[in-house]
């Protein structure tokens, strides 16, 4: 805190000037609790690639990765995981308060669900947009045949996608990724706004653990449902060969051809496993977060 001279002449200490506590506050908050779900729930996501990759079942899949990886095939893609977090949530979370209060002071729409979709859709296309590499080198690492390197580090993958295919690699999957965030961040924050809001208006919790719980179960249940088919098609997208498929959607036939309608819900156990326990893990560190940074903050 900086020192100032009162009318008396007498050196008092200034109030803090940081007239952005509370949204730095939540940009650091909503990259660094998404860090912490990344890797924990990291050894889920795995497996769910691998299904959705190379089919089989949970079991199966999981013991194939102990058996030819060990522990660290569980944690494969780690590195670019959290890349991805900090680009993607700290964009989609951590603007989304931001963007509600534009929305309503710029726009006819008012406290409700709509404004909660039209927030949640713009950040998560933000979000998309800047960070689909991470996405991209983080599918690839992990989608690697087992007992096998692609990719000497995640740097190295960066620079082989970016040599070998250019931006086009890099960002390769964008519209179907921009896609499923959208309903990802409906299934995830719009969710869980809409539902701590309304139990907090109705009186039956207050704003704590109990309450950040319940919102998040039901936020990672909505968002497993939305995501699957989705989540089935980009992960194939991604990973295919170049010139395997001309369009996600044609990519989407291909399937549906392949396995039906149940293709489009392969590996939905382990995700909503995996959904459920990083919205568990990822809210209630950010509700905790972003309180003491935001101490934090005021007190400089």
């Amino acid at each position: 805190m900086s020192q100032v001279i009162s009318k008396d002449g007498i050196p008092v200490t200034a109030p803090p000037v940081f007239k952005s506590t509370e949204l730095v506050a939540k940009l650091i908050s909503a990259g660094s609790a998404a860090c912490v779900a990344e890797a924990i729930t990291l050894p889920m996501d795995c497996a769910k690639i691998k299904l959705q990759v190379e089919g089989g079942t949970l079991a199966s899949t999981l013991r194939t990765i102990a058996a030819t990886d060990g522990a660290k095939g569980f944690f494969r893609g780690l590195v670019p995981g959290l890349h991805r977090q900090l680009g993607f949530c700290t964009i989609r979370l951590g603007l989304y308060d931001t963007t509600k209060d534009f929305y309503m002071k710029h726009t006819p729409l008012n406290e409700g669900f709509p404004l909660r979709f039209a927030a949640g859709i713009s950040t998560a296309v933000a979000a998309v947009c800047i960070a689909q590499p991470t996405e991209v080198v983080k599918i690839r690492m992990q989608a690697a045949k087992a007992g096998t390197v692609r990719y000497k580090g995640t740097l190295s993958a960066y620079y082989k996608i970016g040599v070998t295919e250019g931006t086009r690699g890099l960002w390769s999957g964008l519209g179907p990724n921009i896609t499923r965030l959208s309903i990802c961040n409906i299934g995830e924050v719009v969710t869980y706004d809409t539902v701590k809001t309304a139990i907090l208006r109705k009186g039956w919790m207050n704003d704590a653990f109990p309450l950040h719980f319940t919102a998040a179960v039901c936020a990672g249940a909505v968002t497993t449902t939305l995501t699957s088919p989705v989540d089935v098609v980009k992960t194939r997208y991604v990973n295919s060969s170049p010139g395997e498929f001309r369009s996600p959607i044609q990519c989407a036939g291909v399937l549906a051809r392949e396995g039906g309608f149940k293709i489009f819900y392969k590996g939905c156990v382990p995700s909503f496993f995996r959904i459920t326990g990083w919205n568990l893990i990822m809210f209630m560190s950010y509700e905790q977060l972003r309180k003491v940074v935001s101490r934090k903050l005021k007190s400089y």
